[in-house]
């Protein structure tokens, strides 16, 4: 029985990738190549890694290449049996990687990516659409030209910038997005929400944290928290309406009061609530 396996397939074209493994790690590395080759190996030895990488079927159909392995529970592996899982692919690829328990990585510019995990981290580079999964692990994604949807049961969500429509939600753990130009809906439980540039439209509610947006210069912010803080810096020159409320804090503004923004001028609308905590708004 061999302890590792490599496939290679012509792929002049960017490919459509489809690959789940039961335990372990896929590291998917986007390159300048016309080929596309995938290594499944065990590192630990381990005999059922070791039967499901000789089972397992490579299928090319046109532009698709898919993975498949016999089903077992990643439980039969552990973490110290898993799969090693490392694929080169052309540059603008499609991507669709899963695994029941460990660590995605994607390297280099890819086009749909979807990932998806029981238990891991998820690490994805440049992309210009993604989908990615925890039940419990840290997502990290470098930048996205169009949409994001990002969801970890218990774990930090930290997105740069996104050029189109993001929603993301944590059940316990913060979120951070460098900047958004659609609209955005993020949500925890538990931990604190930061958005650099907001876009279209904002929506964020933590029960329990902090809720800061560095710059917003039109469309409009809804924050809420239970107990923590709201911010929001406006950009100079930018109109803002205001709707601040909170029970025991204090609500502070520092911008100028003025007469409502005629037609055309550009405004921002914020409704910024907090049961517990201070409201402050800000210049950019």
């Amino acid at each position: 029985m061999t302890d590792n396996r490599t496939m290679t397939f012509e792929t002049p074209r960017p490919a459509k990738l489809r690959i789940g493994i039961p335990s372990g790690r896929i590291t998917l590395t986007a390159e300048e190549t016309a080929v596309t080759r995938i290594e499944l190996s065990a590192p630990h030895g381990h005999a059922s890694a070791l039967d499901w990488i000789a089972q397992a079927e490579f299928v090319q159909a046109g532009d698709e290449i898919v993975v498949r392995g016999p089903r077992m529970g990643f439980s039969l592996f552990g973490f110290g049996g898993g799969i090693e899982a490392t694929l080169h692919a052309p540059l603008g690829s499609d991507a669709s990687l899963s695994i029941g328990a460990g660590r995605i990585e994607t390297i280099g510019r890819l086009q749909k990516v979807s990932v998806n995990t029981g238990a891991g981290g998820v690490h994805v580079g440049d992309c210009a659409e993604v989908r990615a999964n925890t039940g419990s692990g840290n997502i990290e994604i470098a930048s996205v030209s169009g949409s994001v949807e990002a969801k970890t049961g218990a774990g930090t969500v930290r997105i740069g910038k996104v050029g189109a429509d993001a929603r993301i939600t944590t059940a316990a753990g913060n979120a951070r997005v460098e900047g958004v130009g659609g609209s955005a809906k993020l949500t925890t439980a538990h931990g604190n929400i930061e958005v650099g540039q907001a876009g279209d439209s904002l929506e964020a509610f933590t029960a329990s944290g902090n809720v800061r947006v560095d710059r917003a210069d039109h469309g409009y912010v809804r924050a809420r928290t239970v107990s923590g803080g709201v911010s929001v810096g406006v950009a100079s020159g930018v109109a803002a309406l205001l709707d601040l409320h909170t029970v025991s804090g204090r609500v502070r503004s520092e911008l100028a009061a003025s007469d409502a923004p005629v037609d055309g001028e550009q405004r921002v609308e914020l409704v910024l609530s907090t049961v517990s905590g201070n409201v402050n708004v800000a210049r950019a």
